[in-house]
């Protein structure tokens, strides 16, 4: 910047540097989503186009910051962990967090018709705030984590509850608030299941847990900026993708002797390429029964399932010299890995996922060397 006598105003710019060797925790939210999401006639209680718009965006931050080790998102937040040794901006509050709801307000908007195709572009510009928060140790992050997670549970279960009387029970939307007023989860799991056959536990993780991004390997052509599919638990890292897989497996193999049936593997193509209710409605049952077959799969692989692996309990019992030799011809195939973020749905309250694939996010990171001037 050239110099000049005004250049004096510079003085009034105040400091705003974060503490150093702590973690800085982004955490943004949408401005008057209620009303967005009536004018946009989003789904209730949920609507995955809409939160994987906001996951989109999400992981357009994390590409663009390399310093973001965890993400989380539900509803119209999004929570941002930056790494303990971060220097991004020199640690300038104002900076950082100007940075990161710029970046994911302007690809809400960008992305926008990829998820909402009847409409190029939102009504009216959707806002969002931040605020950084820092923590001083591993511990305040994970249980930072668990809050907004059992905060994900808790309004899911009650949205969930609230919008089966309306819309179901046919209350009006008072009468809906005086009947859940004062009770508890296991009041209103039961009321589910009792009044409206909802199984709570079967419905999708992307609703009960919330939205996870993680920085894991991923293929390497695989394009970083992909459009998530209706159904997101059949991104790479999803425990739930092997379940959807399977489901797709054995309705498409059913199809080859009744061509008539629709296989989920066009269920999904067409929730995708659609916007209205109904096929939002198929999308959701059809991760339900992926979550199913997942949870079978996890106790115990039936024969059929044991056969998709590509192993028999023949050949389980088959004495290994029995084993066909690899022809000559057959090569290894080795897939090229690059470091990519992952969206996934699962627990991270408690010790599992600390310690498995969330270790890298709180390891002690290498400290840097100092050089000696003599």
């Amino acid at each position: 910047m050239a110099k000049s006598k005004y250049e004096y105003v510079r003085e009034f710019e105040t400091e705003d540097k974060l503490l150093p060797n702590v973690f800085i925790l982004v955490r943004i939210d949408g401005k008057g989503f209620h009303k967005f999401s009536a004018e946009h006639d989003f789904a209730k209680p949920n609507d995955v186009r809409a939160l994987n718009l906001m996951n989109h965006a999400a992981r357009s931050v994390m590409n663009e910051l390399d310093d973001i080790v965890l993400g989380f998102g539900e509803s119209d937040e999004y929570s941002f962990l930056f790494r303990k040794s971060t220097d991004l901006y020199q640690r300038r509050e104002a900076k950082i967090v100007s940075t990161v709801v710029s970046l994911f307000t302007s690809a809400y908007v960008y992305y926008w018709r990829d998820y909402f195709p009847d409409s190029s572009r939102p009504k009216y510009p959707p806002v969002f705030d931040g605020r950084a928060v820092l923590y001083p140790s591993e511990v305040e992050v994970r249980d930072y984590f668990a809050w907004r997670q059992a905060d994900t549970h808790i309004n899911n279960l009650f949205n969930t509850s609230f919008w089966a009387l309306v819309e179901q029970g046919k209350m009006s939307p008072r009468a809906a608030e005086v009947k859940l007023s004062g009770t508890d989860s296991k009041q209103k799991n039961s009321m589910l299941f009792e009044e409206f056959d909802i199984n709570y536990s079967k419905i999708p993780a992307i609703f009960r847990k919330g939205s996870i991004l993680l920085r894991e390997q991923i293929p390497k052509d695989m394009d970083k900026d992909a459009i998530i599919p209706t159904l997101p638990e059949t991104l790479p890292g999803s425990m739930v993708a092997k379940a959807t897989l399977f489901t797709v497996i054995e309705n498409s193999s059913s199809s080859l002797d009744t061509p008539s049936e629709t296989t989920d593997s066009e269920n999904v193509i067409a929730a995708s390429s659609s916007s209205s209710s109904s096929l939002q409605s198929s999308a959701v049952a059809s991760v339900s029964s992926a979550q199913d077959t997942l949870s079978v799969k996890s106790t115990q692989d039936t024969p059929q399932e044991q056969e998709l692996d590509g192993v028999t309990p023949e050949d389980r019992k088959r004495p290994a010299d029995d084993t066909k030799e690899p022809s000559s011809d057959s090569k290894p195939v080795f897939k090229r890995m690059k470091k990519g973020v992952v969206i996934d749905h699962i627990d991270i309250i408690g010790e599992k996922f600390w310690t498995g694939r969330g270790a890298y996010i709180i390891a002690p990171e290498k400290k840097k060397r100092m050089r000696t001037i003599l």
